[in-house]
């Protein structure tokens, strides 16, 4: 136990130094810590079910034969009370689409600024969705 109101993250994305930025900027406030950090589907599914974060942000591209998107979908069946978000470089309607479908809370690109993530993570803890509305 944290003694605090943080919400716990996971962070799954294939790039190390993007889940070390993230992690770093997410654990610089009050609001979110970084449990836990890994770069593939197979471990992001084992660290969830072991440490039943709030929520996690998942990279849509992930190596091992599972995508960002399936992992949220086995994620939201298994698991419904941690919050999915998805992170993803891809800028298509039919990625925000599949994400949305899977039931993941919020869609945010690798462009945006940090502020959007935690955005749509306060969102996503709320019960609200965040998908960009170019995209939907």
């Amino acid at each position: 136990m944290l003694g605090d109101n943080r919400k716990r993250l996971i962070l799954i994305e294939d790039h190390s130094l993007v889940r070390q930025g993230l992690e770093r900027l997410l654990n610089a406030g009050n609001e979110f810590v970084v449990c836990d950090e890994t770069g593939d589907a197979a471990t992001g599914l084992e660290l969830t079910r072991e440490l039943k974060p709030d929520g996690v942000v998942i990279d849509v591209n992930l190596p091992g034969g599972i995508d960002g998107i399936e992992l949220a979908r086995q994620l939201r069946d298994e698991l419904p009370a941690v919050v999915v978000v998805i992170l993803s470089a891809h800028d298509d309607p039919q990625y925000v689409r599949r994400a949305a479908e899977a039931g993941a809370m919020a869609y945010v690109r690798k462009t945006d600024p940090i502020d959007n993530l935690k955005l749509s993570l306060r969102n996503a803890f709320k019960g609200k969705q965040t998908f960009p509305p170019e995209l939907t």
